[in-house]
């Protein structure tokens, strides 16, 4: 039987007519429109912009990484597998991937996540489940395993979302922002972490965790500018800019470490021993030494720092939460000081970061001197035991 292999960070591309369908007619007129980026590709012009959103480094299958741009590419160009069910599963068979874990769209569910009317936050939640529900996914649940996504509005509507979802058939849910919408941790989520562990469904973070008022805060900033402006054209890009944005990618788990920390040191670990965090899209070779000075640090000042946990707080990663990497060969070699039951492999299929139809052919690689216990759990075993997803018989 071939290897079960579940990956743990494939993404959709919203389908060309995807608002028109699945978002109220109340809020046409604020959805994005599809328009033409400054090299005549397709891009989404949000709300409040004057600059698109193009959809050239999201839709980058089978392409060679030096042909890669983020303007100049259409959606006739694009794999339909990008926002298609079933040809998702044509490329997933062809990539030798059994299972996938399926998140949003990043730019535009954050539009959505961060837009200072809460109905329209919850209209856009809701328009995104139902098509990953109901559309996307519909070909297979059993290997196409949409999250829902939990919208930024308060405690009510998070636990509201999550439960409506699970008892649909979704399999994990995944956070924007601290469940009751706040900047940072606090007692006021612990109603959702409660019922995430009583419905037992695993929560994943895509990188970053932004409280609702930062998100409003930092749209308004973005529409001020006109739009973000690393996206315009190619022949306006500063050799700056262009620098400047590939730094930010190579630092995508810069601000993770303080996500982890507000988990542990909060004692959430401790009042929901059965809750279950994944980190997607963070790679896992920096998690060693975090580990390492999460724990120095609280027996160093265990005394006046309000240290009350009733163990070291590495202990409540390796009890739980996980993280997911893409290319990650540093991560492998210190496999044991990360835990080998809290990586997950993934390929981020359909960005630019993904190396389909190659992307096993790689780990295969990565992986070549673990034991077939320890790759087992990577490449699919963790993420199945987190979500809840059930290997062929």
């Amino acid at each position: 039987m071939p290897e079960f292999t579940v990956d743990a960070d494939h993404h959709i591309v919203e389908p060309k007519d995807f608002w028109q369908r699945w978002l109220a007619a109340k809020w046409q007129d604020k959805a994005p429109k599809l328009v033409e980026d400054a090299d005549g590709g397709d891009a989404w012009m949000f709300a409040g912009a004057s600059t698109p959103d193009p959809i050239g480094l999201v839709v980058t299958p089978g392409m060679k990484y030096d042909d890669f741009r983020w303007t100049g590419l259409t959606y006739d160009a694009a794999r339909p597998g990008c926002f298609d069910g079933a040809e998702r599963l044509r490329d997933m068979d062809i990539d030798g991937v059994r299972a996938a874990l399926i998140f949003p769209p990043q730019r535009m569910i954050n539009h959505f996540l961060g837009d200072d009317d809460p109905e329209f936050v919850r209209a856009g939640v809701e328009a995104y489940n139902n098509f990953m529900w109901d559309e996307f996914c519909a070909p297979d649940h059993a290997r196409l395993i949409g999250l829902a996504q939990i919208p930024t509005t308060g405690i009510d509507d998070a636990i509201d979302t999550l439960r409506k979802a699970t008892a649909r058939g979704f399999h994990g849910v995944v956070l924007g922002s601290w469940p009751s919408g706040g900047d940072s941790i606090s007692e006021d989520d612990d109603a959702f972490w409660a019922a995430a562990q009583e419905e037992r469904v695993g929560v994943a973070i895509h990188i970053f965790m932004k409280g609702y008022a930062e998100r409003i805060a930092e749209r308004r900033a973005i529409s001020q500018a006109g739009g973000p402006g690393y996206y315009k054209g190619r022949q306006e890009q500063s050799k700056a800019t262009r620098a400047k944005a590939i730094g930010g990618l190579a630092n995508l788990f810069g601000t993770v470490p303080n996500t982890i920390s507000q988990f542990i040191f909060s004692g959430v670990f401790e009042r929901f021993g059965g809750l279950q965090v994944a980190l997607i899209e963070t790679g896992v070779g920096w998690i060693p030494h975090f580990l390492e000075a999460m724990d120095d640090r609280y027996w160093r000042n265990r005394g006046g720092g309000g240290g009350d946990l009733a163990n070291p707080p590495s202990y409540y990663w390796y009890q739980n939460m996980a993280a997911s990497d893409v290319s990650d060969p540093v991560g492998v070699k210190l496999r044991h000081e990360v835990g080998v039951d809290n990586m997950m492999w993934s390929s981020d299929y359909p960005h630019h970061v993904n190396d389909w139809p190659y992307s096993r052919k790689l780990s295969n690689l990565t992986l070549s001197g673990c034991s077939a216990e320890e790759r087992a759990k990577i490449v699919g075993a963790n993420a199945a035991r987190i979500f809840g997803i059930e290997a062929p018989a």
